[in-house]
């Protein structure tokens, strides 16, 4: 039960940054690395709390997070910029996918018997094809083949990382300090990558200054829940019974979105239906963990 109301806030925390993006319009690639710099800062504020395991595929791990998170960023930048799609549709189903088979390989003796506990097994199935699809219909998806071939390999990657970070964390007894030196380590991965993505584009290029003020202060923000939805996410991770089922729940995101926009009288483009459907699917998967 833990793991699902992390994973709950860490889709709280995304829709809250996606939010803040919108409002604040910054230059994309400037923000994304002045918001992974500030938030491993806060991150870092936990400093004397962070347990410091000896294993170096705990390192390893953190650091390959942060490579590819920050990657990930810079190729949504790329895709938003052509217009080539919705990115969020293509890269959860793939990252499901990419979780599951590594997982799979990681711990062989889990793999789910359906005749142990069929029902749960087929609830768990339902369920999860039941987001993926919503996901896909919750908005009108634009989804060429370019665009896919672009997500293939990182949303893999993402899927990859969700394992391996679950495999080497595990449930140890100092779990938050494990998790806030895991998280800080990937954020600070994150932000070095952030910052060698600005490199091509010169600075006259960019719409604003790199100290902009507004772009320090959206920054700062974006930061901060950044740094939530990193956080709530690797314990979400750790305490899942299996590392696919928090990623799956991260599609709760748009329809935080949409009931914002409701109280706020605010047009939506989101599919009431497809949303409400989609809740009903993450409620599944909490029941087929019980």
């Amino acid at each position: 039960m833990a793991w699902f109301l992390w994973a709950l806030c860490a889709s709280l925390c995304a829709a809250a940054l996606a939010e803040s993006n919108r409002i604040f319009k910054l230059d994309p690639q400037y923000l994304n690395a002045w918001r992974a710099s500030f938030a491993a800062l806060l991150v870092g504020l936990a400093f004397p709390y962070m347990e410091w395991p000896t294993a170096p595929s705990f390192y390893i791990v953190a650091l390959c997070d942060g490579v590819v998170t920050g990657i990930g960023m810079v190729l949504f930048f790329y895709l938003a910029a052509k217009r080539t799609g919705r990115v969020s549709s293509m890269i959860l189903p793939l990252a499901a996918v990419g979780s599951y088979l590594t997982w799979w390989l990681l711990h062989p003796t889990e793999r789910p018997d359906i005749f142990e506990t069929p029902a749960q097994a087929f609830l768990a199935v339902v369920s999860a094809t039941t987001v993926m699809v919503c996901l896909q219909r919750i908005r009108n998806n634009d989804t060429s083949w370019e665009s896919f071939l672009l997500v293939l390999p990182v949303g893999l990657a993402f899927g990859l990382m969700d394992a391996l970070i679950k495999d080497v964390i595990g449930r140890d007894y100092h779990l938050y300090g494990i998790v806030l030196s895991f998280s800080f380590v990937a954020l600070t991965a994150c932000a070095l990558s952030a910052w060698i993505a600005t490199i091509p584009k010169p600075a006259g290029g960019r719409s604003m200054a790199l100290r902009d003020p507004k772009l320090l202060w959206g920054s700062f923000w974006c930061a901060f829940w950044t740094a939530g939805m990193v956080l709530s996410g690797v314990f979400a991770l750790t305490l899942a019974p299996h590392p696919t089922l928090p990623g799956l729940l991260m599609a709760m995101t748009p329809v935080w979105l949409l009931f914002l926009n409701l109280l706020r009288h605010t047009d939506d483009d989101v599919s009431v239906v497809a949303s409400m459907i989609l809740i009903l699917g993450a409620l599944g998967l909490l029941l087929s963990t019980l």
